[in-house]
């Protein structure tokens, strides 16, 4: 029996683990054939089995396992964690069990954010769900994006009740994706057209305009700090960045962006995005709301 989970690491990985507990399997066999054969030949104790992580197995490597798993005796149980398989690989689950999990976005994190918090024992505002929901996470890592959200959600298990956005913000490590400057630019540039048109985009793909809202006030809040920077060194240096408590990427595009704005400028849309902000949680239409400050925000640049 092989059963593949594939999808998103963390989700993955943790189904895999629960597979592993249920077969009596405890620690992951070295992806070479010999340490696989020894895995699946039956023991004094039991049939034999294994778990393979192939994250990090090269086709060559694949080769030498495959004949070894088409021929996995019946009853062994073989367990891989393949997040992202090659096409070859992938043909060879074609008829083998797949377990699939993709990562859950837009309603579906906040879903998966609300239920992981329970498991916490956490009882987390809408607020706090939504802003969780915009960060971005450590995709470097190996658990990805969703594992770095569990590593918040733990730290959060230990803080003191009620959890408010401004408690939750002054202690989580991840930040808004640096993405949502391209909807800035074109707005600073006040190109309407082309911020509309990607507000229709962001629409259409399923994004919550409250999780929008949120990640755009924070990188006009971003862009006020770079502007105060810039007053005190026009010409920052690279160990300066770190002031801004941003990404490289993030702090650099700031101080770019920040260039062309004065003070009242950034005053004025801060203002914008906090009434957005207000009428799209006290339950007015949040996409109106939130074309209502891009409306506003390209209105100031003229």
């Amino acid at each position: 029996m092989v059963i593949a989970f594939t999808g998103d690491p963390f989700l993955a990985r943790e189904a895999l683990l629960q597979e592993a507990r249920l077969q009596g399997l405890t620690r992951f066999t070295e992806p070479t054939p010999e340490v696989l054969a020894e895995a699946l030949s039956p023991g004094l104790f039991g049939g034999g089995g294994a778990m393979l992580d192939l994250r990090e197995v090269s086709d060559g490597e694949w080769k030498a396992l495959k004949p070894l798993l088409e021929n996995v005796p019946e009853g062994v149980a073989v367990l891989i964690l393949d997040p992202k398989p090659t096409t070859a690989r992938a043909a060879f689950y074609r008829t083998r069990e797949r377990r699939d999990f993709p990562t859950p976005k837009g309603k579906d994190l906040l879903r998966h954010l609300e239920n992981r918090a329970k498991r916490l024992g956490l009882k987390l505002p809408a607020g706090v769900v939504q802003y969780l929901a915009s960060l971005e996470g450590d995709l470097g890592q190996p658990g990805g994006y969703l594992e770095a959200l569990e590593r918040e959600l733990e730290k959060l298990a230990l803080l003191s009740p009620p959890l408010t956005l401004e408690k939750v913000e002054r202690v989580v490590a991840l930040r808004p994706p640096v993405s949502g400057f391209d909807l800035v630019r074109a707005v600073l540039e006040g190109d309407a057209k082309e911020a509309f048109r990607r507000l229709k985009r962001l629409r259409e793909e399923g994004e919550e305009p409250l999780k929008l809202l949120g990640a755009f006030a924070w990188q006009f809040g971003l862009l006020a700090r770079a502007w105060m920077l810039l007053r005190e060194n026009p010409r920052p240096k690279e160990e300066d960045l770190a002031r801004l408590e941003a990404h490289p990427y993030a702090a650099r595009k700031a101080l770019e962006l920040a260039r062309s704005l004065d003070q009242g400028e950034l005053r004025r849309a801060l203002e914008v995005l906090i009434g957005a902000e207000t009428r799209a949680k006290a339950g007015k239409d949040p996409w109106l709301a939130l074309e209502g400050a891009v409306f506003h925000l390209l209105a100031l640049r003229h």
